[in-house]
């Protein structure tokens, strides 16, 4: 089949959309025409994808965004099997009338919810938006078919297949990395903002100085744009920029944790911390917030500390702790490593999900 995937507001290379599904859909046999903003760079796209580049929406520019997607579906779905979505404000831009084809909606969050973390929308106007939202998930729940990325989303948009925001597994962990007078690293991977603890994590790197470096991967929102790069001038901490996820996840291997200090924001609470899930399928011990799926993943695992909202010094205990025992270190590497592979691993929520939009786009092309 050939699935026409389209996104306004995700980056170019996200994870679970390049590098997870468009990824598990090619290596099945299937064509993918992903429309997208431009990525920083297409060397790490999986083999076979097709790009159509559109404007990015961003906090409150987002109409050329949407008129270019709408632009590109008209261009493309005469040739599509399959039209998959991935932001609510697309269901209305592109579902208002009903497309030949068979629609997926990948809910990937709780997005009445996250309005409260979209720091851009006017606190006045915040209650009408989740009405909005709302609104979204009644037209979309007619319109399209649902794939959801949580169990806890249910109870927002209602009854849909799950398909877990799971990670790829490698067969072998990479070792700690240990170089003579090197310092070890701590590593965080994701979107920086206030509620992802972006300040707690510059405080960390203040904190730790010579102990540890801390790396920050990935694009800052522009409300801690100019701390996190003040941070990375004065080299407290090292920041990245955004990176391809393969680049990203490489960079994690062998580190000395991995980072999760999300704040108790409505759209967390509920949610499998994605950074906990990529740093366990690497083999990196982690330390994160006490969000409940992050403290039940610690506690079964064996392999993360877990710390109270917004204590940086404990955060930076925990790294020290890791650093004074390698072994230890080790033994929660390996803990990590093989509860990803029992609870996070694409290998098999990709081929589920490979499956459930073969089997839409078969009953559609039987419907035509």
């Amino acid at each position: 089949m050939h699935v026409l995937v389209v996104t306004c507001s995700a980056s170019g290379d996200d994870a679970r959309i390049v590098h997870r599904e468009a990824r598990a859909l090619l290596e099945h046999g299937h064509r993918v025409t992903l429309v997208a903003c431009a990525p920083a760079s297409t060397t790490d796209d999986p083999p076979g994808l097709a790009r159509v580049v559109i404007p990015r929406a961003s906090g409150r520019r987002r109409f050329a965004s949407w008129k270019a997607a709408r632009a590109a579906v008209t261009r493309h779905l005469p040739e599509s099997d399959l039209l998959l979505i991935h932001d609510p404000e697309l269901v209305p831009v592109l579902l208002a009338r009903r497309p030949p084809v068979p629609v997926v909606w990948d809910v990937r969050e709780d997005y009445v919810a996250s309005v409260t973390d979209r720091r851009w929308i006017p606190h006045v106007a915040r209650p009408a938006m989740r009405a909005v939202v709302r609104g979204v998930h009644s037209l979309a729940a007619r319109r399209c078919h649902l794939v959801l990325a949580e169990d806890s989303y249910v109870e927002v948009v209602g009854t849909a297949p799950v398909v877990p925001n799971s990670t790829w597994v490698p067969d072998v962990a990479a070792p700690a990395r240990r170089a003579p007078g090197e310092r070890p690293e701590v590593v965080y991977v994701g979107r920086l903002s206030v509620g992802r603890g972006a300040l707690e994590m510059v405080a960390l790197g203040r904190l730790l100085g010579d102990e540890a470096r801390v790396v920050l991967i990935g694009a800052a929102d522009d409300d801690v744009t100019a701390v996190v790069r003040a941070a990375a001038d004065e080299g407290v901490v090292e920041w990245t920029g955004p990176l391809p996820n393969p680049v990203a996840l490489e960079r994690v291997d062998g580190a000395l944790a991995g980072l999760a200090l999300l704040h108790p924001l409505a759209n967390y609470v509920h949610s499998r911390p994605t950074k906990v899930l990529e740093y366990s399928a690497r083999g990196v011990p982690y330390i994160t917030t006490p969000l409940p799926l992050a403290v039940e993943a610690a506690e079964r695992s064996g392999a993360g500390v877990v710390t109270p909202h917004g204590d940086v010094a404990a955060v930076a205990d925990a790294v020290r702790a890791l650093a004074a025992d390698p072994d230890r270190r080790d033994d929660w590497g390996r803990r990590a490593h093989a509860d990803a592979q029992e609870h996070y691993n694409w290998q098999r929520d990709g081929e589920r999900f490979v499956s459930l939009l073969v089997g839409w786009a078969e009953a559609g092309r039987a419907g035509r």
